[in-house]
C-alpha cells in the first residue's frame, strides 16, 4: 500500500476531502516501477543460469595486454639481452666442471636376498625355555650332575642314585640334548656348505636330525640293556648308561651357545665357532671313551680291537647315516 495512504493519511487526504496531487504522481511512479520490475523477473528468469556461465566464463579468460614502453619514455636498447652477456653466459656453462662430466650414474640398489630366520628364532627359543624350565624343576638336578661329572671316582654311586632320583628331569634333558644335537649338527653343516637348492625344507630337515639323534640313543640304550641282560652284566651296563648319559647332557649345555652363534652370526664368526665347538666336543667324546675304558677294560683287556670295533659300530656309524641323511637332504 502506498505512503501516502499508511503513514500520511492526513497529508494525502485533507480534512476537505480532496487528494493532494504530490501523493498521487508518487503512488503512479511506485507503481508503474514495480510492474516494470515484475516484467524484467519474470521475461529474465528462464535465461538467468546463461547470464551466469557467460559471467564465469569471462571473467576465466587470460587477459592480455600489449604496453608500449616508448609511451612510458624507456629506450627500446635497455629491453634487450645483450648479445655479448648471453654468449658469456653459455661458454660459463659448458666450461662448468660439474657440467663436463659424460658419465652415468645409475642409483638403482642392488636386491639383497632377505633370510628368513623365523624357524631358527623359535627353534632357539624352545631351547632355553626347555633349559630354563629344567632348572627351575629340579635346581638341584643340575648341581649332581655337575658333582658327577667333574668327580667320576668319588662317590658314582650316590649321585647316580640322585640323579635316577628325577625321572622327569632325566627325561627333560635327554630330549634336550637330541633337540640340541640336532640343531647342532644342521647349523655347522650348513655353515660350511655352499648353498644349493635343496629338496627338504631347513624345518623339516631340523626335525630329521632331531628324529635321528634320538632314535639312534633310543637304539644304543635298548641294545646296551638287552646285552646286560643277556649276558648277566646289569651292573657294568647301568654304569656305561649313566657315563653315556651323563656326558650327552653336559655336551647338550655347552653346544647351546654354538647353536645360537651359528644360527644368527654373521660370516666372520661362523668358522671360529665351528672349529671351536668341534674341540669341545671331541674332548667330551674322548672323556666319555676313558670313562668307558674303565667300565668295560676288565672285559676287553685281552683284545682292544673289540673294544675299538665296539666304538665304530656305536658311536660311529649311526653318525655317518646321520651325515648321509644331512648330505642327501641339503645338496641334491
Amino acid at each position: 500500500m502506498p505512503a501516502c495512504k499508511m503513514g500520511y493519511v492526513n497529508k494525502c487526504r485533507p480534512s476537505g476531502g480532496e487528494v493532494n496531487p504530490i501523493c498521487a504522481t508518487v503512488e503512479k511512479i511506485s507503481r508503474l516501477i514495480k510492474g516494470l520490475v515484475l516484467i524484467l523477473h519474470t521475461f529474465m528468469k528462464p535465461f538467468r543460469f546463461i547470464f551466469l556461465f557467460t559471467f564465469i566464463f569471462c571473467m576465466a579468460l587470460p587477459a592480455v595486454a600489449k604496453v608500449n614502453p616508448l609511451t612510458y619514455g624507456i629506450p627500446a636498447d635497455s629491453l634487450r639481452i645483450n648479445g655479448t652477456a648471453a654468449d658469456s653466459l653459455t661458454r660459463l656453462l659448458e666450461n662448468h666442471p660439474f657440467l663436463q662430466e659424460r658419465t652415468v650414474h645409475n642409483a638403482i640398489e642392488r636386491l639383497r636376498p632377505f633370510p628368513d630366520k623365523t624357524t631358527d628364532f623359535y627353534l632357539v627359543l624352545t631351547l632355553c625355555l626347555l633349559l630354563g624350565l629344567i632348572r627351575f624343576i629340579d635346581p638341584r638336578y643340575f648341581r649332581n650332575v655337575w658333582q658327577a661329572f667333574l668327580n667320576p671316582a668319588q662317590g658314582t654311586r650316590q649321585l647316580r642314585e640322585k640323579l635316577e632320583g628325577a625321572p622327569l628331569s632325566n627325561l627333560l634333558m635327554n630330549l634336550f640334548f637330541t633337540m640340541v644335537g640336532g640343531a647342532y649338527l644342521y647349523y655347522a653343516f650348513v655353515s660350511g656348505t655352499p648353498q644349493r637348492p635343496a629338496g627338504i625344507s631347513p624345518s623339516l630337515m631340523v626335525t630329521l636330525l632331531i628324529a635321528g639323534v634320538m632314535a639312534i640313543y633310543l637304539a644304543k640304550y635298548a641294545m646296551i640293556r638287552f646285552s646286560g641282560w643277556a649276558f648277566r652284566l646289569e651292573e657294568v651296563t647301568t654304569h656305561y648308561i649313566f657315563n653315556v648319559f651323563l656326558i650327552n647332557k653336559i655336551l647338550a649345555v655347552f653346544l647351546l651357545p654354538f647353536v645360537i652363534i651359528l644360527a644368527f652370526a654373521g660370516p666372520t664368526l661362523l668358522q671360529p665357532a665351528v672349529i671351536t665347538s668341534l674341540v669341545v666336543v671331541v674332548a667330551l667324546f674322548v672323556n666319555r671313551y676313558v670313562r668307558s675304558w674303565r667300565v668295560f677294560g676288565s672285559l676287553f683287556q685281552f683284545s682292544k680291537f673289540h673294544f675299538f670295533t665296539y666304538l665304530c659300530a656305536s658311536e660311529l656309524l649311526p653318525m655317518a647315516i646321520l651325515m648321509k641323511l644331512l648330505v642327501r637332504g641339503l645338496l641334491y
